[in-house]
């Protein structure tokens, strides 16, 4: 009996969890769980949902549990610390068979490709371009995070509308189109409440602030202005970010598979992005991933059998 594959997605909003023989046989197992980001719920979170993973895995394929391989890929596994604090927490909920912990990036960039190879952009709230460079090594273009980068990102794209917002209060710039959806999105009552918003938290708040990225979305595609002036000069950046990873992969010829929902779920995004990236590094193919996440820790699982 061949050896199960255990892939697993651990996301912010949720753990997608897969199993399979191999990536091209029956899906065996298909159950989305609680998020598991250490980063979010503390190191401590993450013991009760790998154990609900872990109990509903024996409850259905029993002992060959003991013998499978388990590939996690999980945001903000960065470091060896990070490695050994999900490893650490998935013995802890019972898994003995073998584990492999990689950065959420690495399974959608194999997903993405069908191999480790190629490189692969996420633009959701944040972004990063990676990619593997003709040694096998894997480098990377932006995601330094919203005060420096991430370019394209929800975050800066909601950050650049509020702004916007506060330049047309100003009288600096015209009215935008997306304004009073801004303020009933957030629920204020003035522009001037945005800085309510912005500064009394401790933490800046990212999610909060990319959450108002489909309303200035909207706007661009209808022509607004300040919209556009927004969304056209995020889009540049990212560009930029690819440039920079052909630069670092020595190669203008490669496949730019793409993640996250500005790229997923927004074809006017996604278009335009193409367009632009075709008159920068025309050799680029930019596509829609080949293969989920949660296929590209199936795909990582297959090599260590």
């Amino acid at each position: 009996m061949n050896r199960l594959i255990i892939g697993m997605d651990g996301g912010g909003t949720k753990t997608r969890v897969v199993v399979k023989e191999r990536l091209n046989g029956e899906t065996l197992f298909d159950k989305n769980f609680g998020m598991s980001n250490y980063n979010n719920i503390g190191v401590e979170g993450l013991r009760p949902v790998f154990s609900e993973i872990y109990e509903s895995l024996v409850s259905y394929f029993g002992e060959r549990i003991q013998n499978a391989i388990l590939v996690l890929g999980s945001a903000g596994v960065d470091r060896p610390k990070d490695i050994d604090i999900y490893l650490n927490a998935l013995k802890e909920s019972g898994f003995t068979c073998q584990l492999e912990v990689v950065n959420d990036a690495e399974i959608a960039l194999v997903g993405g490709n069908g191999d480790r190879k190629d490189a692969l952009m996420i633009a959701g709230t944040g972004s990063i371009v990676m990619g593997v460079d003709s040694k096998g090594n894997t480098i990377r273009s932006g995601g330094w995070g919203g005060l420096i980068s991430d370019e394209g990102g929800g975050f800066q794209i909601g950050l650049l509308a509020i702004a916007a917002v506060m330049n047309e209060y100003d009288k600096v710039i015209a009215p935008t189109s997306f304004t009073e959806k801004l303020l009933a999105h957030f629920k204020l009552d003035s522009p001037e409440d945005f800085m309510d918003l912005l500064y009394l938290e401790d933490t800046i708040p990212v999610d909060k602030v990319a959450s108002c990225t489909p309303i200035v979305l909207e706007a661009w595609v209808k022509g607004d202005d300040a919209a556009r002036t927004i969304v056209e000069g995020e889009l540049d950046k990212l560009v930029r970010l690819v440039i920079g990873i052909s630069r670092q992969m020595g190669s203008i010829n490669f496949r730019l598979s793409v993640a996250g929902s500005l790229l997923t779920k927004s074809a006017e995004y996604f278009d335009t992005l193409k367009d632009k990236l075709s008159v920068a590094l025309p050799q680029v193919e930019l596509s829609a991933p080949l293969y989920d996440p949660v296929f590209g820790a199936i795909i990582i699982g297959e090599k260590y059998k």
